[in-house]
């Protein structure tokens, strides 16, 4: 059983091989799963969230964690670092 139950199923729900045939931005997926989702699903997925960052991991163990946790999305495409996309995720769920 995974860490981060919440988490990996947000991503491997919503952020699967094909987000981007559903979504156009990362972002849009985000937004829709707060739109989707009940409130405390998405409290979950923010308290997971805030327990992966507070592990420190360095960029590429977090990357290896996210993807083993089964997400298809690589924010460094979008310019970004996969702890701040962390953080967005936190704040766009806050």
């Amino acid at each position: 059983m995974s860490d981060f139950p919440a988490l990996e199923n947000f991503l491997s729900a919503y952020f699967h091989q094909d987000w981007r045939s559903e979504h156009d931005t990362a972002d849009a997926v985000a937004a829709y799963f707060v739109d989707s989702e009940d409130d405390e699903q998405v409290a979950e997925v923010r308290a997971d969230l805030a327990r992966l960052s507070a592990q420190g991991l360095d960029e590429v163990a977090l990357a290896n964690r996210l993807r083993a946790l089964g997400s298809e999305y690589d924010p460094s495409l979008d310019g970004q670092t996969w702890q701040g996309w962390l953080e967005t995720l936190r704040e766009r769920f806050a």
